[in-house]
């Protein structure tokens, strides 16, 4: 049988419909169910525990925000408690969107362009999943932070649901964000090198940081708002793994790392295995 002008359009008018039943579970996820179920949304914890981590800094302050992306978020969230603010990322941002009285600078995983001992905090928001060498990030870390200084982070535990998918997915993860979950920010490779409480503690302490917090951080099903079902099971999934108190099973956690103040307490850094 040929192949007429209708039947090729058959698969544009199937993808929108698929786009219009995704939206529609979206926005009753968002507006009845998330409201409802989670009303301390996962961005606003993650924000207020950032909040609350970081006093106001002594005169001549300066705070890092490492992976800052073109949203510069806790720059934004933190920078008034500064004198001096400073952001990097891996890629280029317009000079549009630097906020105001911010040093930024393009700059790898694994050298950052600043000065030792030059920050009071350094801050983080969903970066070390993405690192290949996090041992060497870490080490670079502890080297522009003063003593007596703080690395504060956030990141994705490596076995939650969503995670496991990220990494079976492989490099179909991104065409599986955008044409199923239809999500509208950059999607970057993910490693998964130092995303679980065990790998984080060896590699910050081999860098000579003192883990003083790692506090896992439930959320809501964000991803699989795309069918009304899907959420409600990753809700209930959510719930059951608080009550129980799985937390090697949480979709989170929010990481406080210190460097040492006196020399006395620093142990020298070692390469860790593996």
């Amino acid at each position: 049988m040929g192949t007429s002008h209708q039947d090729v359009i058959v698969p544009s008018s199937h993808d929108g419909i698929w786009a219009r039943f995704g939206a529609a579970n979206k926005r009753f996820c968002k507006r009845q169910l998330q409201p409802r179920l989670f009303p301390i949304g996962h961005l606003t914890a993650i924000e207020s525990w950032f909040s609350r981590q970081v006093q106001p800094s002594t005169p001549d302050g300066a705070l890092l925000e490492f992976g800052c992306g073109p949203a510069f978020r806790l720059t934004k969230l933190l920078g008034d408690r500064f004198d001096t603010r400073c952001a990097t990322d891996i890629v280029d941002v317009s000079p549009a969107v630097i906020p105001p009285g911010v040093i930024f600078r393009k700059c790898d995983a694994v050298e950052i362009p600043f000065d030792n001992a030059q920050f009071e905090v350094v801050v983080m928001a969903s970066v070390i999943e993405h690192l290949e060498q996090p041992h060497r990030t870490f080490a670079e870390m502890a080297r522009v932070t003063k003593p007596g200084g703080v690395v504060l982070m956030n990141l994705p535990n490596k076995w939650d649901y969503v995670s496991v998918v990220a990494r079976a997915s492989g490099r179909f993860k991104s065409s599986i964000l955008k044409k199923v979950v239809r999500t509208e920010w950059d999607d970057f490779p993910v490693q998964y090198r130092c995303n679980t409480k065990r790998s984080l503690r060896r590699i910050a302490t081999a860098a000579g940081f003192t883990v003083e917090e790692v506090r896992p951080i439930p959320a809501q099903p964000s991803y699989l708002t795309f069918f009304v079902p899907f959420y409600i099971a990753g809700a209930v999934y959510q719930f059951t793994i608080s009550m129980l108190g799985l937390d090697a099973l949480q979709p989170a956690f929010v990481v406080s790392l210190r460097k040492p103040a006196l020399q006395s307490e620093i142990r020298r850094p070692r390469r860790p295995p593996g």
